[in-house]
């Protein structure tokens, strides 16, 4: 197996379409470039979060200019952002404080980008109060979908654990029990395949790319907090499915 094939085997996957199309080819090839270098995860962490405030400051500039300039490099701070993950499963190098860095910087990110169109957008337009309300609850729902996110109801480590330990019905189980979760592996990965599956990071900084390219700022804002706000109905209503599935 090449290097190349095994950092891309570092990539988390099933992710969004357009994180294993677009932004996943550009950060493997960057972990190749880096990797027999001294510079570790949480150094293309903090490099992904210094890039996407640069290019915030280009997004409050208002300018259209300046706003394509900030589009580009926000992008660039993404592909950092994917690159380091993956650096770290192929050098093996993990840290409580790296996933702490990664989380926080991720945070901040999404804080300055959505602050900075908004104050951009305001200064060259003059609907000031609709500008910061759109901004603030599309930067809501995505908060409120990444808790989700760290949020574990299933866990089918202990329910599969606790199945085992009924002797009787093992052997009886054992073939439905794999047939499911190929079925179950099979849809993951025909998931992947749909735009917006789940609003995943990816997604956003794709909706965010196409949005502002053509510089749909306000509409930006009012797709992140419908979409996203839809997600945060989906996503527990599926948990709570799943939940129940596993319980029968």
């Amino acid at each position: 197996m090449s290097e190349l094939a095994k950092i891309n085997a570092c990539a988390k996957r099933p992710i969004d379409i357009w994180t294993n199309f677009i932004y996943y080819p550009l950060s493997i090839r960057l972990v190749y470039l880096v990797r027999n270098t001294g510079i570790t995860p949480n150094v293309l962490t903090i490099s992904s979060l210094i890039i996407a405030l640069v290019g915030c400051g280009f997004f409050a500039a208002g300018q259209r200019s300046d706003v394509l300039w900030g589009l580009l490099l926000v992008q660039i701070s993404y592909v950092i952002d994917c690159a380091d993950g993956q650096l770290a499963r192929y050098k093996r190098k993990f840290s409580p404080v790296g996933g702490w860095i990664d989380q926080v910087a991720d945070r901040i990110k999404e804080f300055a980008i959505y602050a900075s169109l908004a104050y951009g957008t305001i200064k060259q337009h003059d609907h000031a109060a609709s500008v910061w309300f759109y901004a603030m609850f599309a930067l809501f729902v995505l908060y409120l979908l990444e808790y989700y996110g760290q949020i574990q109801m299933v866990k089918p480590t202990q329910e599969s654990a606790a199945a085992a330990t009924a002797p009787s019905s093992a052997s009886q189980t054992a073939e439905p029990d794999a047939a499911s979760t190929d079925t179950f592996d099979r849809m993951q990965q025909l998931r992947s395949l749909v735009p917006f599956r789940g609003f995943l990071i990816g997604e956003q900084y794709f909706a965010l790319l196409v949005f502002i390219l053509f510089g749909a700022v306000v509409p930006f804002f009012i797709f992140v907090g419908i979409l996203g706000a839809l997600m945060c109905i989906y996503r527990p209503v599926i948990q709570y499915i799943k939940l129940r599935k596993g319980r029968l």
